[in-house]
């Protein structure tokens, strides 16, 4: 099987969020083979149904859904935006800047600093559209220089269970006539 029949769903292959692993996988040989690695160990994969199912049903505000950011790309640069807005969906987790050197000189990145979120040992990269196993990060060149935990802050859980409930999208009372 191909290397991105492996890190992209056929049914997001259009989606411009994938821009930048796919750059970089053809301009930078030594992240492709680390990339390479990780997936025959098992160790990096692609977002999964169940995580973009999350993406889907979450209620925000000032655009339609969460994954047109993902359709429309908009995620390339917006690393901070992108890992808080989905760290909603997720419960322990936290969320990490520091730097990925490979990103250094791409969109909106100069100086490769980064951000990403850590769940139960992984990381889930919204640039690279990667969940990359934390003992693996390091062969990718993630350098983790701070840890935020977001459950630790009552506005935040206050837009996660503004962003989570399910009785605000679709089925209220406003919709049906």
């Amino acid at each position: 099987m191909e290397l991105l029949d492996l890190l992209i769903d056929i049914d997001k292959k259009e989606y411009k969020c994938y821009s930048e692993l796919l750059k970089l996988l053809s301009q930078n040989q030594e992240f492709k083979n680390a990339i390479v690695q990780g997936v025959k160990e098992g160790k990096i994969r692609r977002f999964d149904e169940e995580l973009w199912e999350k993406i889907r049903t979450q209620n925000i505000r000032a655009i339609n859904n969460f994954e047109d950011v993902f359709i429309d790309g908009t995620n390339i640069g917006y690393c901070t935006v992108a890992s808080k807005q989905l760290s909603y969906s997720l419960d322990d987790c936290y969320i990490c800047g520091g730097v990925l050197p490979i990103l250094k000189g791409t969109e909106n990145c100069d100086d490769g600093s980064h951000t990403w979120i850590l769940h139960n040992s992984e990381i889930i990269d919204t640039t690279l559209m990667l969940i990359i196993d934390k003992d693996y990060a390091e062969k990718i060149g993630y350098i983790e220089e701070n840890r935020y935990n977001p459950n630790n802050d009552y506005i935040y859980l206050a837009t996660k269970e503004f962003t989570n409930d399910p009785d605000i999208k679709g089925t209220n009372k406003r919709n049906n006539f």
